[in-house]
């Protein structure tokens, strides 16, 4: 017998501005928008960025979605319009009553972590992290036995600092070149790669059952690098600026 699917309400009433509250849903789950007391017999639709079911998300992108009335009552009272969440993320709604804005949130969708050989669930309320500076971590050669400390004392993410080439200042989150390794990590001898970060980051994962994450910086650019205004630009990095192969 298949289990039935879960199913979370959200109810939407007049001038309610939700935007500081978090909504947490897990993938899998039906969210229904319904109308409040407020909002009973009055023409309200409800706009999102949460995308089509194969379609690419784009945070700018809204659509409207349609009321369903199971009962065809003619009241509001068993209305509602409704997401089937099968992408993670965090995602906007809001609503309008005739052509004005009456009340929008947030919504958050968590991801489905899958570690081990056998693609098994790592729940989230189980992720137990450790922080490592990577420019503290030496050779990537030796980063193996640096990470198995941290395997070995329990924990199942490694959280690592930015890997891409530090600015002058050193600091973990000034970058001199976002698309490059950290020269540091190589030897005389021996170039590393994203390609042998990934192999690392994989065997973590398959035969270690660990995940690791890392921060992605757009905004902190160090001086020394040939677009340093990239940094200063207050509406965020336009298209045409943002750093090429």
């Amino acid at each position: 017998m298949g289990h039935s699917k879960q199913i979370r309400i959200l109810l939407l009433n007049e001038m309610e501005k939700l935007e500081k509250t978090l909504f947490r849903l897990e993938q899998g789950f039906e969210l229904q928008f319904r109308l409040g007391p407020t909002l009973q017999g009055k023409p309200v639709t409800v706009y999102t960025n949460y995308p089509y079911p194969g379609e690419a998300f784009n945070r700018e992108k809204f659509r409207s979605l349609e009321w369903e009335n199971p009962t065809e009552r003619e009241d509001d009272s068993d209305k509602y319009c409704k997401l089937n969440l099968q992408q993670a993320g965090s995602f906007q709604y809001y609503f309008l009553q005739g052509n004005e804005k009456s009340g929008g949130g947030y919504i958050v969708v968590d991801p489905i972590l899958r570690v081990g050989a056998d693609n098994h669930v790592l729940p989230l309320d189980c992720v137990t992290l450790q922080t490592f500076l990577a420019k503290c971590m030496g050779p990537f050669d030796e980063w193996e036995s640096r990470l198995r400390v941290a395997k070995e004392s329990g924990y199942n993410m490694i959280h690592l600092t930015p890997l891409q080439t530090l600015g002058l200042s050193r600091s973990c989150y000034s970058l001199a070149d976002q698309l490059e390794l950290n020269p540091d990590f190589s030897r005389p001898n021996k170039k590393y790669s994203w390609t042998d970060v990934g192999q690392l980051v994989e065997k973590l994962k398959k035969e270690w059952n660990m995940l690791c994450i890392t921060d992605v910086v757009y905004n902190h650019t160090d001086v020394t690098t040939p677009v340093p205004d990239i940094t200063f630009y207050p509406g965020g990095i336009r298209k045409e600026n943002l750093l090429r192969t």
